[in-house]
Formats: C-alpha cells, sequence, structure tokens
C-alpha cells in the first residue's frame, strides 16, 4: 500500500463511519470540557434568575465525571506500561485465560471489577463536591 495511503486510511475510515474506540472517549471528553466551560452561560439565558450556587452544583457533577475518565485512563495507561516492564504475558493471552474460567468466577470478576468501577467514581464524585 501506498504511504500517502496509509496516512489517509484513517481519515478514510473516519468518513466512513467507523469511529474508532479510542476517538470516541476523547470527543466524549472534549465534549464534557466544552460543557463544563459554556454550562453557566446556557443556564443563565435559560433562567436568568438562576445565581451561582445553582450553576457550580452541575459544574461539579461534570467536573467529577472528567476527573473519573482522567483517573481511568491515567490508570489503563501506567498498567499497560507496567504490564510490558514487568514481562507478563500479553492481554489477549489473559483474554484467552479468562475465558477459560467457569462462568461464576468470570460472573464474579465483571461484580468486582463494576463494584471497583463504581467506588471510583463515587469517591470522584465525594472529592469535587
Amino acid at each position: 500500500m501506498n504511504t500517502s495511503i496509509r496516512k489517509l486510511y484513517p481519515v478514510l475510515r473516519l468518513r466512513t463511519g467507523q469511529v474508532p474506540r479510542r476517538l470516541k472517549q476523547h470527543l466524549l471528553f472534549i465534549g464534557l470540557l466544552m460543557v463544563w466551560c459554556f454550562a453557566p452561560l446556557w443556564l443563565h439565558k435559560i433562567d436568568e434568575t438562576a445565581g451561582n450556587i445553582d450553576q457550580s452544583i452541575w459544574l461539579l457533577v461534570i467536573l467529577s465525571l472528567i476527573s473519573f475518565m482522567l483517573i481511568t485512563g491515567l490508570c489503563w495507561w501506567l498498567l499497560q506500561k507496567f504490564w510490558l516492564a514487568a514481562g507478563l504475558p500479553s492481554f489477549r493471552t489473559m483474554v484467552s485465560q479468562f475465558n477459560t474460567l467457569s462462568l461464576w468466577q468470570q460472573l464474579g470478576f465483571y461484580w468486582a471489577s463494576f463494584a471497583l468501577l463504581l467506588l471510583v467514581a463515587s469517591v470522584c464524585l465525594s472529592a469535587i463536591c
């Protein structure tokens, strides 16, 4: 394949509607930042009697979502770096080993992962608010 076509491949893929998952996460993060920046203006235009306290409550919730996304992304990046540095097996190998677990073990792992993510999200919300 020609090098110029390889450079254009991500652009062509975006035009066909196949947006990569990583780009969706970045767009969500940028969207939350835009809402956080412009929400006081929008709220004041909708209701001119809204005070600063009314505006800041929703902004704190959005700020906690942003911090949760940043913490989750940072932890995933650190996990990948430490995983490679430790010389552990690849994630594909780990996933194939995960599929050999029994159903109750897989369900327990999913539940524990969900509980930890929920705990981190609630800690982010309580730390900001």
